[in-house]
């Protein structure tokens, strides 16, 4: 009797050694248990959206001005130099619509001989010179230019004119009320300017005395 005791309980002991503790069928190697991190779970890649279609810039209408208008509404600071001369320039007589930008051209003078020519240096550091200048409907600065007189004579009349401004407008109706709008000018008188300058005279003076036939 002692010896089946002995025996059933080898037999218990060996079948217990072959079981799997965690249930699974015997023999088979257990699996291991998988776990998801925040590394392995990635957010899917955003779907390519059609590249929205670039429309080019609408071109605004824009003019040339054949004379602009404009006087001489702005004070300037005048030179020493009493040949030199600063105009202040300010546009007159034409309303500039919402949206329109003016562009001054380069100064020019109409005169009949040669009396002045533009000559920034006459405005010192005042500014901003007129040429490229730009105004709009809200913001109208003066502008200034600078002339030199050429001459000594005095009363000579020159005329400051705008012959390359430009206008770029919001629609084709604001450009054609500028385009009808009448021109105006600045005028500008030469001054008596003492000594200097002028052609040196071929009469003699006392300091160079005139030759004289020597008798021979």
């Amino acid at each position: 009797m002692r010896a089946l005791v002995v025996a059933v309980s080898v037999t218990v002991l060996w079948l217990a050694g072959c079981s799997d503790p965690s249930g699974g069928t015997p023999g088979q190697a257990p699996q291991p248990e998988v776990s998801a991190t925040a590394d392995d779970t990635t957010e899917p890649a955003p779907e390519p959206t059609d590249a929205e279609s670039t429309q080019p810039a609408q071109k605004k209408p824009s003019i040339n001005i054949v004379s602009l208008p404009i006087g001489p509404g702005a004070q300037a600071d005048q030179p020493d130099d009493q040949s030199k001369q600063c105009i202040g320039v300010t546009l007159t007589g034409l309303e500039v619509p919402a949206g329109t930008t003016i562009t001054f051209g380069s100064p020019s003078l109409e005169q009949d001989g040669k009396y002045f020519e533009i000559d920034q240096s006459g405005c010192g550091g005042q500014g901003p010179a007129c040429d490229s200048h730009q105004i709009g409907s809200d913001d109208q600065p003066p502008c200034y230019v600078g002339v030199h007189q050429t001459t000594q004579d005095e009363g000579k009349h020159s005329t400051l004119v705008f012959k390359a401004a430009s206008a770029t407008c919001a629609s084709d109706q604001d450009c054609a009320s500028i385009k009808d709008g009448g021109g105006s000018q600045v005028g500008i008188d030469t001054r008596a300017l003492g000594g200097g300058g002028g052609e040196p005279s071929e009469t003699p003076t006392e300091d160079q005395p005139s030759e004289t036939p020597s008798d021979g």
